[in-house]
């Protein structure tokens, strides 16, 4: 016989999934144009730390010329520091006030060899290259910072990979979604689908290593080269998920299937 609350369920549950199908597809699809987008802005960024690793100290006369593309060095008064060492929280940041283009506060990468030695009201020089604030120093004791375009194109190439992995199995799975809307209604979602999501993230996971090799060696080749290797990797991990996926739904339906005889006792 014909349900028709059962008919109102199925209705409802196949535009729920075409509902969840199409905002995952266009999800996807942002994610890919933001990549896109991303590609875009790898060659500024080459030239950017091409035209930094090259740079100079100003002369005096380029000195006053703001547009001079040289490393400039900028007088500043320490405001504060803050040194936390906390095992994963760490923090190490020395708060400025100077003049334009002079940050207000600038992270280093660790306590010495000058953070731990200033206090408020020292005057220090900043070494400033365009915004960036690559460096400060006091008297002979000079200190990176962690403010310049260097490793820039690889970490730009790593969330590139990231984006693209994300979206094409979010376009996959929302376009799945919508196409077979009325079958998912009847039959619920693939056990395999957890799988395929956890391998779309251990896919954007890598372009996290590949980045901190790409700056180790330097190059883009490197980032999608290394980001590239691990991917076996990954693709055997979903296999083997969705073996278990499958194996697990199989085990339900036989235990579904089958049924305790009932015996009368009382013939």
């Amino acid at each position: 016989m014909h349900d028709p609350r059962q008919a109102r369920r199925t209705r409802l549950r196949i535009w729920l999934h075409r509902a969840w199908g199409s905002c995952a597809f266009v999800l996807g699809a942002g994610l890919l144009v933001a990549a896109t987008v991303e590609v875009g802005e790898i060659p500024g960024s080459l030239a950017e730390e091409r035209s930094y690793l090259t740079a100079e100290a100003c002369t005096p006369a380029a000195a006053l010329d703001a547009r001079a593309d040289c490393l400039r060095s900028i007088r500043a008064s320490v405001r504060s520091t803050v040194i936390i060492d906390e095992g994963k929280r760490q923090q190490f940041t020395v708060r400025l006030a100077g003049p334009s283009p002079v940050p207000k506060e600038v992270d280093l990468y660790g306590s010495g060899p000058l953070l731990k030695r200033l206090r408020p009201g020292d005057q220090v020089r900043v070494t400033m290259w365009r915004d960036y604030a690559t460096a400060i120093s006091r008297g002979d004791v000079t200190q990176e910072s962690g403010d310049t375009p260097v490793s820039a194109p690889e970490i730009i190439t790593a969330v590139v990979l990231a984006l693209v992995s994300l979206g094409l199995f979010a376009m996959y799975a929302g376009g799945r979604a919508v196409l077979r809307a009325r079958r998912l209604a009847v039959e619920g979602l693939p056990d395999t689908l957890v799988p395929l999501s956890k391998g779309a993230l251990a896919a954007a996971a890598c372009a996290i290593p590949a980045a901190l090799l790409g700056a180790c060696w330097g190059g883009l080749l490197v980032v999608v080269s290394a980001w590239a290797a691990m991917l076996p990797g990954v693709w055997w991990l979903t296999r083997l998920l969705q073996r278990r996926a499958r194996r697990r739904t199989r085990h339900r339906h036989r235990s579904r299937a089958v049924t305790p005889e009932v015996v009368d006792r009382t013939a």
